[in-house]
């Protein structure tokens, strides 16, 4: 028997039946649980639950789904064996004043994630088929399966990494600098390697240079050539031409 002017869900002996709608007043857990508190519309704007566990699609200890809501937040709530006493969230409910992050137009081709700050991955279930995870200021991972491709940039899109299946082609793009820093830097390729700067080259060593090749090998240019050592300078060959 439900009593007058309180939720019909609500018995005599204070059990609770089915599920009903809460808004959440407190997320911050003395005990670190990951519970909430919540007020319940029919009951005084002061009247707080008990501490509210999570339903949530995977839990174990300190691992698992870890979206808290925020106060404010409407959710829908259940009691453990009908106890107004346990209540838990089992979902969270968009309403007028809380709308979804994203529409779908009807063709439902979206899936999205986002946070309070505006940080979110995105799934495109079109033909286009994309995968993208963005901050809120801009900075990207971006995976796309119809072109082949896999672009991480940042918010200015003047530096970024560029996976290109298509062409076969890593790119690696910087508005100033790129910096390379390992014990070993390697650099092989069955066919060219080219270097070319706009201005100059330097290359230094603080023990040795070794450039060699199993053919010809041409040191050319279109100005001044200068060869110089502080020490001794060795010139070998087959046959020197000096010309």
């Amino acid at each position: 028997m439900s009593r007058p002017g309180v939720f019909d869900g609500e018995t005599t002996d204070g059990g609770m039946q089915g599920v009903v709608v809460g808004i959440v007043t407190d997320n911050e857990d003395p005990k670190d649980l990951g519970r909430v508190k919540l007020q319940f519309p029919w009951r005084d704007a002061d009247d707080e639950s008990y501490w509210a566990r999570l339903a949530v699609p995977m839990a174990g200890d300190e691992y698992g789904t870890y979206f808290l809501p925020e106060v404010d937040d409407e959710v829908l709530v259940a009691f453990e064996n009908g106890d107004i006493h346990k209540p838990y969230v089992v979902g969270a409910l968009w309403n007028g004043t809380q709308r979804p992050p994203h529409t779908n137009g009807g063709q439902n081709q979206d899936r999205e994630v986002r946070s309070r700050s505006g940080h979110r991955l995105a799934f495109d279930d079109s033909e286009e088929g994309t995968i993208t995870i963005e901050t809120s200021a801009g900075h990207e991972i971006h995976i796309d399966d119809s072109n082949d491709r896999i672009v991480v940039r940042d918010d200015s899109d003047k530096n970024a990494i560029r996976l290109d299946g298509s062409k076969d082609r890593i790119s690696i793009e910087a508005a100033n600098e790129i910096d390379l820093s390992a014990k070993t830097i390697r650099l092989d390729a069955d066919k060219d390697v080219t270097v070319d700067a706009g201005t100059s080259v330097d290359v230094s060593s603080r023990n040795a240079i070794d450039l060699s090749a199993t053919g010809q090998l041409d040191l050319g240019s279109n100005g001044v050539m200068r060869l110089n050592a502080t020490g001794p300078l060795s010139i070998k060959g087959a046959i020197i031409r000096l010309n």
